[in-house]
């Protein structure tokens, strides 16, 4: 089943260098592209989070607009009430606008949807350890001067930073244009195995267990939206066949499956995979393991790091020949170094020291990848300019593709009556000028 949207107009993509983004989406008749966005139909365990009511209407205007399956060059965008009215050719808008209508002119910017960060340990120097509502609040809006909207942070399977991280959400409920923006939390372990962990301590792996299942989503007063699990480990079927009704999505990581052995795992919807390639087992003619597997299942979504430090170019150019774009999450892995300055101390994670290396980040002593100091902007930049990934679907991976992995329906692209989560972002998108998340405007540059 899919939903056909009919969208008049030049079908043109800019910055991709190759082919117009509409592979499997859209196709062009007489000058109308009819556009086929598929309806997902996801379990109704992750619920909807409320939106705050907007400040008003917006129009922008003079940018390109970045659609699901193209770039407008010369287009524009109108917001009323929270939801999109409009988005595309600047001389196709409605006549009458809203009454009290702001208009925003931003020439040479681009109109995108809200970007998403589902897999995010910190960043601007604030850490998901030992987490406060004050510092959450911090973490948001270091994220929303980047044009970044909703975000999961991340976690170890630490008792302290789950109970400290779910207090620090529960106690923003009053705040709901930050709750808004935070879905839940993603904790990787403590049902990992020992020999793919990581940057997890050792300490925290632990065999899979429904009562200790119940013991983290308790600490976590609800909030944990993804879990990360090895599936090869005894119990983890189990496991994984409760997490739905917990409101948990579960994703394959840190890992040693065997490729046979994820048979098992194959019609469990919707599923994940954490940071492909990284802490799991790999390609091989012989002994393909996991990587293998997320690479030639077309259901399956799998996160992707494009930092050039987590995953090798030619990898990612892997994944972007083989995959469908479609299934592909861009995600940072980010810690808390991330967006600050070379020159900026790097401090510690889970209380050992780091050491900075290129765009990584690794544990001093052991010389273990543990984050990026990169954000998912700056993976979206490399896919365009470097992988020349046409712009429409670099963007999805981080907007449309994470919104339908969490089963929000309404979010992720700027189409009519979606959700009005808008950025506007410089070419090459290192400034971010003007973020909205559901009408509200959350940060404008001077």
């Amino acid at each position: 089943m899919s939903i056909e949207l009919r969208i008049r107009g030049p079908t043109t993509d800019s910055g991709g260098g190759g082919p117009p983004a509409r592979r499997g989406l859209a196709r062009l008749v007489g000058g109308e592209a009819r556009l086929r966005l598929p309806v997902v139909r996801f379990p109704p365990y992750i619920g909807h989070v409320a939106q705050p009511s907007g400040n008003g209407p917006f129009l922008i205007t003079g940018c390109e607009v970045v659609l699901p399956d193209r770039v407008i060059r010369h287009g524009a965008v109108l917001a009323d009430d929270g939801t999109i009215l409009f988005a595309g050719p600047g001389d196709r808008l409605p006549r009458k606008l809203p009454n009290g209508c702001r208009r925003i002119s931003a020439p040479g910017m681009r109109a995108c949807p809200a970007l998403w960060e589902t897999h995010i340990h910190g960043c601007g120097g604030v850490s998901t350890e030992s987490m406060t509502a004050q510092s959450l609040a911090r973490m948001a809006k270091f994220l929303a001067q980047r044009g970044i909207g909703a975000f999961l942070p991340t976690i170890v399977s630490d008792e302290r930073h789950i109970g400290s991280l779910g207090e620090a959400l529960d106690s923003v409920r009053e705040n709901p244009a930050l709750r808004a923006r935070i879905p839940g939390i993603h904790v990787e372990g403590p049902f990992v195995s020992r020999a793919r962990r990581g940057a997890i301590p050792e300490k925290l792996v632990r065999p899979p267990s429904i009562e200790y299942l119940e013991r983290m989503i308790t600490l976590s007063r609800g909030t944990i939206r993804v879990l990360t699990i090895a599936p090869e480990l005894p119990g983890s079927r189990e496991l994984i066949d409760r997490l739905p009704s917990a409101g948990i999505l579960p994703s394959l990581g840190h890992s040693d499956a065997s490729y046979d052995s994820l048979r098992a795992c194959e019609g469990i919807s919707p599923l994940g995979v954490t940071h492909l390639f990284n802490g799991m087992s790999g390609v091989s003619h012989k002994e393909p393991g996991l990587a293998q597997w997320a690479l030639l299942d077309k259901e399956v979504f799998t996160e992707l790091n494009c930092d050039g430090t987590h995953v090798h170019d030619a990898a990612v150019r892997l994944v972007l020949q083989s995959r469908p774009w479609e299934k592909i999450v861009a995600i940072s892995d980010a810690v808390a170094p991330a967006g600050l300055g070379p020159e900026d101390p790097v401090g510690r994670l889970y209380g050992q020291p780091l050491t900075a290396r290129g765009a990584g980040l690794y544990y001093a002593d052991s010389g273990v990848l543990v984050g990026s100091r990169l954000l998912v902007p700056d993976g979206l930049a490399r896919l365009v300019h470097e992988f020349r990934v046409p712009v429409a679907n670099a963007m999805a991976m981080a907007t449309l593709n994470p919104a339908r992995l969490l089963g929000f329906s309404r979010k992720g692209a700027l189409l009519a009556g979606y959700d009005a989560d808008v950025a506007l972002f410089s070419q090459d998108f290192t400034r971010c000028s003007f973020l909205s998340w559901g009408g509200m405007p959350l940060f404008e540059s001077p």
